[in-house]
């Protein structure tokens, strides 16, 4: 059974009035908004009606209000959440003891959690996907988990089979870890590993002590043994061409291996955390 953090923040009259009181000093209509926040039209329409907002967009809510936090004099902020992270333990399916003891308690939580979400978001993408005709893609939606978080050079090519690949993906990362062996083989593999720790940006707002002086992204080199994807796929600079190997057309071949590779996944014994390699593909 899946441990979820709290689905939502609590919602009240006068926090719905404030967000509605902003967005109309910003000149914004509500399509205008639910867009930066990237959520739907009414979804944004219940958030100022007063109704709960889902914890892992308030972040994209105050972005767009150009908020740091929700005010603190309206609403839950519900410190509960902070709480709950720290309740995060080995029961987890995900957790990972090795990412403990090499990279600390906040790691191992924000794996553990960060994949719940991804698995979450993945799946919610593929029903809305299942219902459009073949070939829809994620930017034709009108909301999708993971528009602004992929590689904006494949936009288009983001459709139902890949979404279940990134979804297989996440699921495959877990029993490595939970075995210790939390390697990627692929390059979406290693694209999951970073929008899975990518979550521990959201989690240090919830918690601040917890994750006081952690780096999500120093995590994710150390484990990746670099970061490679963070410059060929996420800089507005670089293009890249099917000759190159981060390129789209190859993000599913394995591509890199790990001096404990025969290890741990297949044997089912703890290995070691280690870094991945660039190598020759099969």
């Amino acid at each position: 059974m899946l441990l979820m953090p709290p689905r939502t923040k609590t919602g009240s009259r006068e926090l719905g009035d404030a967000i509605r009181e902003q967005r109309t000093v910003l000149g914004l209509t509500i399509e205008d908004a639910a867009a930066r926040a990237n959520v739907g039209a009414k979804s944004w329409g219940r958030y100022e009606a007063g109704q709960a907002i889902r914890s892992d967009k308030v972040r994209g809510v105050c972005r767009a209000l150009g908020w740091t936090s929700l005010p603190t004099s309206v609403g839950d902020e519900n410190d509960s959440e902070a709480a709950w992270l720290r309740t995060v333990s080995d029961e987890h399916e995900a957790w990972s003891e090795s990412l403990q003891e090499f990279h600390g308690r906040a790691c191992a939580i924000t794996f553990a959690v960060g994949s719940d979400l991804l698995i979450d978001h993945a799946r919610e993408d593929l029903e809305s996907l299942s219902r459009e005709p073949r070939g829809t893609h994620i930017g034709q939606l009108g909301h999708s988990w993971f528009v602004g978080d992929l590689p904006a050079q494949f936009l288009p090519r983001y459709d139902y089979d890949f979404m279940y690949s990134l979804l297989a993906a996440g699921h495959a990362l877990r029993k490595r870890a939970r075995h210790g062996h939390l390697v990627a083989y692929t390059v979406l593999e290693e694209i999951a590993l970073y929008l899975i720790f990518g979550e521990g940006e959201m989690f240090a707002e919830m918690d601040p002590d917890l994750f006081k002086n952690e780096d999500w992204r120093g995590w994710v080199g150390e484990i990746l043994g670099d970061l490679d994807l963070v410059w060929l796929l996420y800089s507005s600079t670089n293009v890249l061409i099917p000759a190159d190997g981060y390129h789209f057309d190859k993000w599913l071949e394995h591509q890199f291996w790990t001096s404990g590779e025969d290890d741990g996944e297949e044997s089912g014994e703890p290995a070691d955390i280690g870094h991945t390699h660039a190598g020759e593909g099969d």
